[in-house]
């Protein structure tokens, strides 16, 4: 054999013998997902509903508004402590006796959508419109997602809290008056122990994706999601007025696991023998690519891909689909094509 016909045989053992290790994918468990008309404000552990009584006239701050949650805040409003507002829910309630309890050691996922009017700026005081606690009084968030004047540019960002660290940030103007997507995703952990990941999206496209690891995303007992408006009345650009808040397609999923996804093996090119005849090469078959419209009641494997409403989406984690999973509203399911 020639030098260059051992290079060639060497090569082809290569590449069947370094294959690339399979890979571990999380695999996430919806644990939530309430309907609004049907559930009602039912789908949240407490609310937190002008607390003070402060104004009373109005009615309740926190509603149902067609397929959305819709918080209210006025200039009138305030919290029992008077130098700030507070409209919030909490938790996620299950049934009328049972809620979700995030505990250390798991990790969480919660996708939304929300809605923030021009109306509700950023300020260069604190202004919240997410944040995970310790349930009780007294304590100190673990994480928020803000809305923040930065250097008098209005910014949204994420932090957590112990050690001040800045997850991701972006301008917030051009998110205004428009539904995004958030995907937020929390591994609870003492000390170095936690991380976080927090994902916003706009028309499809990612605006922020952005993780910090080695962080402490827990005070005591458990975890607790809050959404709604929580701001303070100390800001200094003039940014507070009336305004309001939307959330719709609010899920909670847990990671219960993890699969084995073999990567592909390369199949490697064999030299052929020479011949007096060239043997002409068969054209392939094209395989199938399998899309078929997405129906309630079937198993999808990672990379099954479908259509719904005239649009095709791609499997990211396997599940079988039921009702209220459709793709457009379950983005930790599906990747629009």
């Amino acid at each position: 054999m020639t030098k260059s016909g051992l290079l060639a045989c060497a090569a082809a053992v290569l590449a069947v013998t370094m294959a690339v290790p399979a890979q571990a994918a999380p695999v996430w468990t919806l644990r939530w997902s309430p309907t609004p008309a049907g559930v009602g404000l039912g789908a949240f552990e407490t609310l937190e509903d002008d607390r003070a009584d402060s104004h009373t006239s109005f009615g309740p701050h926190i509603k149902v508004s067609g397929d959305s949650y819709r918080f209210d805040m006025h200039m009138v409003d305030r919290d029992t402590s008077t130098d700030r507002q507070r409209h919030e829910v909490t938790g996620n309630r299950t049934s009328s006796t049972s809620y979700l309890q995030w505990k250390l050691g798991q990790t969480w996922r919660v996708t939304y959508s929300m809605y923030i009017p021009s109306s509700l700026k950023a300020t260069t005081s604190f202004t919240h419109i997410f944040q995970t606690k310790q349930p009780g009084s007294g304590t100190s968030p673990i994480t928020v997602t803000s809305l923040r004047r930065v250097n008098g540019v209005q910014t949204i960002e994420h932090k957590v809290i112990a050690g001040d660290v800045l997850v991701g940030r972006t301008n917030l103007e051009p998110l205004h008056n428009k539904w995004i997507d958030i995907e937020y995703e929390i591994k609870i952990g003492d000390g170095t122990a936690g991380s976080v990941r927090w994902v916003v999206k706009s028309a499809g496209s990612t605006v922020v994706d952005a993780t910090r690891t080695g962080v402490d995303t827990f005070l005591a007992d458990r975890v607790r999601p809050k959404w709604g408006i929580y701001r303070s009345l100390g800001d200094t650009s003039g940014s507070l007025q009336d305004t309001y808040l939307l959330l719709r397609n609010m899920k909670a999923y847990q990671q219960t696991g993890t699969t084995t996804t073999p990567s592909p093996t390369p199949t490697p090119t064999s030299t052929p023998s020479p011949s007096s005849t060239p043997t002409p090469t068969p054209t392939p078959t094209p395989t199938q690519t399998g899309t078929t419209s997405w129906q309630p009641g079937t198993a999808y494997a990672v990379g099954a891909t479908v259509t719904y409403n005239g649009v095709t989406y791609r499997c990211l984690q396997a599940h079988t689909a039921q009702t209220g999973w459709e793709p457009p509203t379950t983005p930790a399911l599906w990747q629009r094509l």
